[in-house]
């Protein structure tokens, strides 16, 4: 805040009569007070889940799309919302890089700071893990995958009761280059986490159906992420239900 000084000019006024002089006028105090101003208290116009550029009808879009659909399903109902509501604790097999481990190191912190997220971390024991995570060629990962993934740069399986995700296996391909590696990382990992089927719609997605190799989730991904595991919304929800908390929460 910049301040004002005010400065009076008084300007002596000589009278001449007889060779006498006026009297001098009284001196007068000037006191100037400054005043406060504070700063305006008005409520945020958006919700902190807001995404600019993104309605709620973009939001909810997306979210059915990929939230509440799945490419390939054994049994059970994937217009339903499937969620982990207990922590993931994740053992690494096969030959990862330096890179590899900075790349989910760097996304399980984000999930950790997300509200309503059950965590994720390292098991101090293999035995302990319920999500494997395997880094290995293209063999081993239609060993462990299925033919289906014949030509996939990455893949998961995950299992559910009453759309609760309890045990998950993640296979990436070592024999690509890092790029595209830490790409594959993030995506199977977000695939994971519930929203099971890949975008369409936004081409700089870290899920986007065609190939891409981004290096970091958008704002919509975490988005995503974000309305999937606030605790408003739970396993089981149907679209209109989640439809209903998310124009709730969503503004």
């Amino acid at each position: 805040m910049k301040k004002y000084m005010c400065s009076l000019l008084l300007s002596a006024c000589f009278l001449l009569a007889s060779c006498s002089t006026a009297p001098e006028p009284p001196q007068t105090t000037i006191s100037v007070e400054t005043e406060t101003v504070l700063p305006s208290e008005t409520e945020p116009l958006h919700s902190n889940l807001y995404v600019p550029g993104v309605s709620v009808e973009d939001a909810l879009v997306y979210f059915n799309e990929v939230c509440l659909n799945a490419e390939f399903i054994n049994s059970g109902d994937p217009s339903l919302l499937q969620q982990w509501d207990s922590p993931i604790l994740y053992a690494l097999y096969g030959n990862y890089t330096a890179e590899d481990l900075e790349v989910l190191s760097q996304f399980t912190q984000w999930l950790n700071a997300l509200e309503g997220f059950p965590g994720i971390s390292p098991a101090q024991e293999s035995w302990q893990a319920n999500m494997a995570i395997h880094f290995t060629d293209q063999q081993g990962l239609l060993e462990r995958m299925g033919p289906q993934f014949t030509g996939m740069d990455g893949a998961l399986t995950f299992w559910y009761e009453e759309d609760v995700i309890y045990d998950a296996i993640i296979c990436i391909r070592t024999d690509l280059d890092q790029t595209l590696r830490n790409s594959v990382i993030l995506e199977e990992l977000y695939n994971c986490l519930g929203p099971v089927q890949d975008t369409s719609l936004r081409s700089d997605s870290i899920i986007y159906s065609e190939f891409s190799q981004p290096q970091a989730l958008t704002a919509v991904d975490e988005l995503l992420l974000k309305l999937l595991y606030h605790p408003a919304l739970s396993p089981g929800m149907d679209a209109a239900q989640c439809e209903a908390v998310i124009r709730e929460l969503y503004y």
